[in-house]
């Protein structure tokens, strides 16, 4: 039961009117629990302890949150994780099997969600499944981990979820999945990775991966890509910030293939178990996560020897960004000296980079680089550096793999509660604070009838206003997703004649394809309305974050930066700014990926005096050429000047045939702000 705003409203009038008592009683109240409240609903809370333990609860939750690490998806391009799939009722349950090299105790089991462009609200992960570990390949004797039954496993959230060891000692984990998600007539699932850990170990890393039902795309899904440390929640970081300085190290070269080395001495000739490279991130500057496009792991087992090459790797698709450490597998491999040779620089704009933020050498569980001295030769420069060893990332000190994925799961935990608190809460804050409003508006009667008059017209008034926004974005979901759907169903029927004369699926690959790209951006397109009602991400600078998640999804294949350089990115938006700026954006952006041609855009958000100006650039062919007025003017977009002249802003096109297009908008920034009488 709700309490209407009206009736609050009365609540906090009676509660003053009333006299001291009232207000002396609801502020030592809400000194008390350390939440501002109103003094009618801190005197309600004073005869309903109930409601100040779930209060309490909320609070304690909230303040445990701010300790834990933070869940920051990214998305990946390549080594996604593993797909599955049941095609026909008949088939057999998708397995997926690790085998870790020898019996480790378990400690504990995570399995990590794939990141959201492919999980989306109807994720893929598993409905139902059962996990077992045994000492044996065959699994004669097994111990079982966790079986759903017949339930179905909880929407995860994009968070890790963790499974206890339960003191059990193990080789081979097996993965069953007895129900995945429903996908036309086939049941598919996928994971981004399975991590187990050993005593606070990722045991699991670079071991064999065997899986059946698997759906297989190089470098993008196969079963190897469950254990390389891959993972869309990024580099497992937290804690303290790292000064600029003990960043890493990055490097700037004349060449794309000019070498760069790296150098670590150990003590004595020591058997490694991985090799971990974190990329070095310049995201503040250049939007860009740096490792070297190809490197060679070269060793020596003892001063004096030539050094060898033990690995090689070569990133899968030139240009991607990094965001998530390089895992290399080294087992069996002796060395009192490792070197990381970087073979190609990564290029970011006219840049040639190469960059690491912290080498790790693991043996025996422990990580040996800690705090060495790593020897860094850039052409005849040789310098040494303790910022590749020092536990920090680009951005915040490096954690045990285990202890942040626990801290991922215990928030899930977390959040999860407090969502499900928040409905127990309103209701009885209600229910308390609408008995002692009844109360006290009974004793002061008629005094109050003219306020709550006024008070009620506004919230029509502004209820009115909510009411012709939401009308407004409920066209713009039909007309994209009804449209959509309308595409798909005729794609549909004509892939099905096809099929039917030309006796063969070959023919209609097209159509199908077509039909899936749809069917995509209809999903994404309801996730970004569904956004712009949210009104909790409301602000400048939530609407920057969404630019960059929108950005990071379509702009893949071009080189973009996004700057935001506003000092009022708390300031809150109006529904309807909100709604006309992101569509202005991802208007522009659109036209960048599909008529431009263009290999890198920039887009930049300032302070322009009393404006906020957004401006998009690229190096496209530009805009066609009109004449207007004896004058050679590019061709106005037609879309961007209805959204441009509805938020009464001022639209400039810049563009010259094969020089790109610079699109500038500005608006005053008190049309942008949402006034309190309509939040």
């Amino acid at each position: 039961m709700r309490t209407p705003k009206s009736l609050r409203t009365r609540a906090v009038a009676a509660a003053v009117s009333a006299g001291v008592f009232f207000f002396v009683s609801g502020t030592a109240a809400s000194k008390a629990n350390g939440v501002s409240r109103n003094p009618i609903g801190a005197v309600a809370r004073l005869f309903n302890p109930n409601l100040v333990k779930v209060e309490d609860r909320v609070e304690f939750l909230s303040r445990q949150l701010i300790t834990l690490a933070r869940h920051e998806e990214h998305f990946l391009k390549t080594g996604l994780g593993c797909r599955g799939a049941r095609f026909r009722e008949n088939d057999p349950d998708p397995q997926v099997v690790l085998d870790l090299g020898k019996e480790y105790p378990i400690e504990a089991l995570f399995l990590v969600p794939l990141q959201g462009e492919f999980a989306g609200s109807n994720n893929i992960f598993p409905k139902r499944f059962t996990l077992e570990f045994s000492k044996k390949e065959d699994f004669s004797e097994k111990r079982i981990l966790y079986k759903s039954g017949e339930q179905y496993f909880p929407e995860t959230g994009g968070k890790p979820v963790k499974f206890s060891g339960q003191g059990g000692v193990a080789r081979y984990i097996r993965l069953t999945v007895n129900q995945g998600q429903l996908r036309g007539s086939s049941e598919i699932f996928g994971l981004s990775e399975i991590m187990v850990i050993s005593d606070k170990y990722p045991v699991s890393l670079g071991c064999n991966v065997s899986a059946t039902g698997a759906m297989l795309v190089e470098n993008v899904w196969y079963p190897e890509a469950l254990t390389d440390g891959r993972m869309p929640l990024g580099i497992w970081q937290g804690g303290n910030w790292i000064t600029r300085e003990s960043r890493g190290e990055l490097v700037e070269v004349a060449s794309a293939d000019q070498q760069v080395s790296w150098s670590i001495s150990l003590d004595q000739p020591t058997e490694l178990d991985l090799v971990i490279l974190y990329p070095y991130d310049v995201r503040d500057a250049l939007e860009a996560g740096i490792l070297p496009e190809s490197l060679e792991l070269q060793v020596r087992s003892s001063p004096g020897e030539e050094f060898h090459t033990a690995k090689t790797w070569k990133t899968p698709m030139r240009g991607t960004n990094h965001e998530v450490p390089l895992v290399l597998n080294c087992r069996g491999i002796t060395a009192s000296e490792v070197r990381i040779v970087g073979r190609q620089a990564r290029q970011v704009g006219d840049k040639l980079l190469y960059g690491l933020s912290e080498i790790e050498l693991w043996s025996g569980h422990q990580n040996i680089s800690a705090g060495r001295d790593v020897v860094s030769v850039v052409g005849d420069e040789v310098s040494h550096t303790e910022t590749l060893t020092n536990g920090f990332t680009s951005e915040r000190s490096i954690m045990p793999i285990g202890t942040w994925l626990n801290q991922l799961h215990d928030r899930w935990r977390v959040e999860r509660e407090i969502e499900a608190l928040q409905p127990m809460r309103n209701q009885m804050a209600a229910e308390s604070e609408l008995n002692a409003t009844w109360g006290s508006a009974m004793m002061l009667g008629l005094t109050f009838l003219i306020p709550v008059f006024i008070v009620e017209r506004r919230r029509l008034i502004s209820r009115n206003q909510v009411d012709q926004l939401r009308k407004r974005i409920a066209s713009d979901l039909h007309d994209d997703i009804g449209s959509n759907l309308g595409s798909i169903s005729l794609i549909a029927r004509t892939a099905r004649k096809d099929l039917v004369r030309l006796h063969g699926p070959d023919e209609v690959a097209e159509d199908l394809g077509e039909m899936e790209s749809i069917a995509r951006e209809s999903s994404l397109a309801m996730r970004d309305i569904v956004w712009l009602l949210e009104r909790k991400q409301d602000s400048i600078g939530d609407l920057v974050q969404r630019m960059r998640e929108t950005a990071g999804r379509l702009l893949r294949e071009i080189d973009y930066t996004i700057e935001c350089e506003s000092t009022k990115t708390a300031a809150k938006l109006s529904l309807d700014a909100k709604r006309h700026l992101f569509l202005f954006y991802k208007e522009a952006i659109h036209n960048v990926l599909k008529h431009s041609g263009a290999t890198s855009t920039s887009i930049r958000l300032w302070d322009d005096g009393d404006k906020l100006a957004l401006e998009v650039v690229d190096n496209g062919k530009g805009l066609p050429v009109v004449n207007e007025d004896g004058k050679e003017n590019p061709r106005r977009v037609r879309k961007l000047d209805e959204r441009a002249r509805v938020l009464d802003g001022a639209l400039v096109f810049a563009s010259a045939p094969g020089g790109g297009t610079r699109v500038l908008l500005t608006v005053k920034r008190s049309l942008l702000i949402a006034s309190t009488t309509t939040k």
